[in-house]
């Protein structure tokens, strides 16, 4: 199994997982174009299918181009079906589904949007392939042999998505729920937002070190691909502010700041100032 990153518009990231026959799904493919050009060059591969993990057009825009394309399967939440573009196989909460050879656990992390989901993969992908906007392919060789989590918008490096159809409730469940999975796993999130959100983790928490050094060492983590994409949940349990804010020393920390009570609360607020950041 191997991951490849495919650039889409300005800041958007499509993925393309490949399977132990050459078959392949691209997840939350953004616009036809980038994945119909990289396809090209690697002729090898046979696209199969594509998981959406929500509605946004800039998660399904290519889906439509691409089945018609290539007559593929496109998997999506059933409890959302009716906004996710060419849908023939929908997916329920805690279903476990195999596509071109790799199984994932679906997941409800409703709060981005109302019908978000986040696909788990059960096993771990061999290679995992970088490439930012403005920098060239390059494996990471310390994100190999690590199963993924394909989040969407629910979750990104540093932070998380705007709260445009949840409520600050559903935020504190997605991220408990992030919480209890292994460190272990990939973080495939859909935007390069890493930098901006740093930066109002490091206003939020002046006093973390590793915030401090994440954001410093962030330039030479994106290298020569220019991105920071995917990463290590373990290393989001330690600097994103909003799974820090299920941690006590934290919380208590944000919520003197934010003048909450409550980690619900701190979750709106949080969110909130990001928001206005």
């Amino acid at each position: 199994m191997r991951l490849f990153q495919i650039p889409a518009r300005r800041d958007n990231y499509i993925y393309l997982a490949l399977g132990p026959e050459n078959e392949a799904f691209v997840v939350d493919p953004a616009d036809a174009a980038p994945v119909i050009v990289f396809l090209r060059e690697r002729p090898e591969i046979q696209l199969k299918a594509i998981i959406n993990t929500h509605h946004h057009h800039d998660h399904v825009g290519g889906n439509q181009t691409l089945k018609a394309k290539f007559d593929l399967n496109i998997y999506g939440p059933a409890h959302d079906a009716d906004r996710i573009p060419g849908l023939s196989h929908p997916v329920q909460i805690g279903d476990e589904v195999t596509v071109c050879g790799i199984t994932m656990k679906v997941h409800d992390v409703k709060a981005h949007t109302r019908g978000h989901i986040c696909f788990q993969t059960l096993s771990p992908f061999a290679q995992v392939y970088r490439h930012g906007h403005q920098g060239r392919e390059t494996q990471v060789e310390n994100l190999g042999g690590r199963p993924a989590l394909f989040v969407g918008d629910s979750l990104f490096l540093g932070g998380c998505g705007r709260l445009f159809e949840g409520t600050p409730q559903q935020l504190h469940e997605v991220m408990s729920l992030y919480a209890s999975l292994s460190g272990d796993h990939l973080v495939v999130c859909a935007h390069e937002y890493t930098e901006s959100n740093l930066r109002f983790a490091a206003h939020v928490l002046p006093a973390s070190e590793k915030i401090a050094q994440r954001l410093e060492g962030l330039p030479q983590e994106m290298g020569v691909a220019q991105s920071s994409v995917p990463d290590l949940l373990e290393i989001e349990f330690q600097t994103n502010p909003f799974l820090l804010a299920l941690d006590g020393s934290h919380q208590n920390a944000m919520s003197q700041k934010f003048e909450t009570d409550g980690v619900v609360a701190l979750m709106g607020a949080l969110r909130q100032a990001k928001d206005n950041f």
